[in-house]
C-alpha cells in the first residue's frame, strides 16, 4: 500500500500555552488514529513542524484541517513524497517540544527519535528544525 509523507512548517500562534499544546497533542493523537495517520510535531516555542505519514486522502483532510487552525499561520508545506512505509508507525502523533536554539533543539531530538529512524527522515527532521530554528534561510 502506497503511503504519503508530508512535511509543514508554521508559525505558532503568539498566546499558546502548555494547555493548548497538550489539547493540540490529545486531539491530533485521537483524530490521527482515527484516520490511519501517523507523525511526529515538533513545537520549539515560536514554530511548529510536523511529519504526517498515512493514506493520500486522509493527509488531504488533514492538511485542510491544518490551514484553516487559527492556532498557527504560515503553513508551508516543505516535503511531499510517497512513501512504502511509515517511518513513525507506533506514533498516532508523538509531540517533541524543543528549545529555540537549534543545537539544543539537536539535543532534545536526539533523546526522542527511534533509533531505526531511516536515515533520510532523522536528516529531514534535523534539517527543518534548524529552519524553524533560524539557523538557514527559508526556501
Amino acid at each position: 500500500m502506497s503511503l504519503r509523507s508530508l512535511t509543514y512548517t508554521s508559525l505558532a500562534g503568539l498566546d499558546l500555552d502548555s494547555d493548548d499544546l497538550l489539547a493540540i497533542h490529545g486531539a491530533a493523537r485521537e483524530l490521527n488514529a482515527l484516520d490511519g495517520i501517523t507523525g511526529l510535531l515538533i513545537h520549539n516555542g515560536t514554530h511548529f513542524l510536523q511529519i504526517i505519514e498515512g493514506p493520500h486522502e486522509a493527509i488531504d483532510d488533514l492538511v485542510e484541517r491544518l490551514r484553516r487552525d487559527p492556532r498557527h499561520h504560515g503553513f508551508e508545506i516543505r516535503d511531499d513524497r510517497e512513501v512504502e512505509e511509515r517511518s513513525f508507525a507506533g506514533w498516532t502523533m508523538e509531540l517533541a517540544r524543543v528549545r529555540s536554539r537549534y543545537f539544543e533543539a539537536r539535543e532534545d531530538l536526539m533523546e526522542l527519535l527511534p533509533a531505526d529512524l531511516p536515515a533520510p527522515v532523522h536528516d529531514r527532521v534535523m534539517r527543518m528544525t534548524e529552519l524553524i530554528s533560524g539557523t538557514v534561510e527559508l526556501d
